[in-house]
């Protein structure tokens, strides 16, 4: 019991004395929370607050282009500019930044579609020996578009454009459509001017419980910048066990009656607490710093100790890391290196950066070895489904294996270095 209060203090003093350590541990965790949460919700704020300006090229002026504009202007989204240019006039501009896409309604278009669709209706009301053959013939939009904008941007334009066009192709076929039914009863019918819009889509959160939570930005962030956070303590504390082997002061812990396990027991007590206390930093900015920005206030759940039991799982996995790669390198600069990059990876494997759902199939399979995909996704069921201690028993316990495995081989790999000696 007494190495092991020795070990605390020593170990509390080392950690108090790395101001470095320290700001990585507690402010840039914070300043990534209120960066990354802001980015991402201005994000959203700026499709709708600006305008992205689109270069739209109407030769044809019938009712194909006119309702295509009348679209994209219903959006509120675009600033449409109708100049007349030709086609390398609106290449250029869209290639020097002045817009973000051109989109160019050939000569023609809407005399295009009555073409493809008169013989089709004529057929409905010819005898079938009388039928004539349809040759359907292409109509081409040219779609001019900047290469530095997103790949989903692009293709949710080319969706719209395409709904609209859809519309529009069904608006010309019951006007063809009156047209015959005139021809053949002398009465023209009375058609509505614009297609009748009668669906509309309802969004609804499915919740197994019901709940005051609302997903957001702030509930995403900052248990996945929290789990970064907690994970990043592998340089401090495998950079204080490099040090401890350099200056001499481990082998005296050693030669002080006890084993190894008090040694790694006291590293384990000192860095829980400051993961601990990390993750209350990341909650006090989501409650009290994060609304400041205009972000939403952040939700704890109504189940406060399936929260606390995922904080210290996930802190008892982040440690145990740390202590593997602090037990296993043997230079300052291999822990820095081998620890920031490995936790990137498995961060980034883990759906910190990039939803684990969006990722292919097989990255997707892989994400499962991330331990901080498991505390990321125990978050995830407080801060966003309401869960229970219930929900969240089987990533604690992927959290709690993965500290004791790796407490075990750095037990026995320190045991077998010694042992060489």
């Amino acid at each position: 019991m007494y190495k092991l209060k020795a070990s605390v203090i020593k170990e509390f003093l080392v950690l108090i004395r790395d101001i470095p350590g320290l700001i990585i541990l507690f402010i840039m965790p914070a300043a990534m929370i209120i960066v990354v949460t802001l980015v991402q919700d201005s994000t959203l704020k700026s499709l709708s607050d600006s305008k992205i300006k689109i270069l739209y090229v109407d030769n044809d002026n019938d009712i194909l282009s006119n309702s295509l504009k009348e679209g994209l202007l219903k959006s509120e989204i675009f600033d449409l500019d109708t100049s007349k240019v030709n086609y390398e006039q609106a290449k250029n501009e869209v290639a020097k930044g002045k817009y973000r896409m051109a989109i160019i309604i050939p000569e023609g278009a809407a005399d295009t579609i009555r073409k493809n669709i008169k013989p089709v209706v004529e057929n409905i009301f010819s005898a079938e020996q009388n039928q004539q053959t349809v040759n359907f013939k292409k109509l081409e939009i040219q779609i001019l578009t900047d290469p530095t904008i997103k790949n989903t941007f692009k293709q949710t334009m080319i969706s719209d454009l395409q709904k609209y066009t859809s519309k529009i192709e069904t608006q010309i076929l019951f006007k063809i459509l009156a047209e015959q039914l005139e021809k053949m009863t002398g009465v023209k019918p009375d058609l509505l001017d614009k297609p009748i819009e009668t669906i509309t889509f309802k969004e609804t959160f499915a919740f197994e419980k019901e709940t005051s939570i609302k997903p957001n930005s702030t509930q995403h962030n900052v248990p996945a910048w929290t789990m970064f956070a907690m994970f990043f303590i592998v340089i401090p504390l495998a950079g204080n066990m490099i040090y401890e082997r350099e200056n001499g002061s481990f082998f005296r812990l050693l030669t002080m009656p006890g084993n190894y396990l008090t040694v790694l027991g006291s590293k384990t007590i000192v860095y829980l607490g400051i993961t601990f206390l990390q993750f209350i930093l990341m909650i006090l900015a989501g409650i009290f710093v994060l609304p400041l920005f205009g972000l939403p206030v952040l939700n704890l759940g109504t189940h406060p100790f399936a929260l606390l039991i995922t904080a210290l799982a996930s802190g008892l996995a982040a440690v145990g890391y740390g202590i593997l790669v602090g037990t296993i390198a043997e230079t300052h600069e291999q822990a820095g290196v081998f620890g920031s990059v490995s936790v990137i990876i498995l961060a980034s494997l883990g759906g910190i950066w990039f939803p684990v759902y969006a990722m292919p199939a097989i990255m997707q399979k892989i994400s499962i070895i991330s331990p901080l995909n498991w505390g990321l996704e125990s978050f995830y069921d407080i801060f966003l489904k309401n869960g229970t201690v219930s929900d969240i028993l089987p990533e604690i316990s992927a959290l709690t294996s993965f500290f004791i495995f790796t407490i075990l081989i750095a037990y026995f790999y320190e045991k077998a270095k010694r042992m060489k000696f």
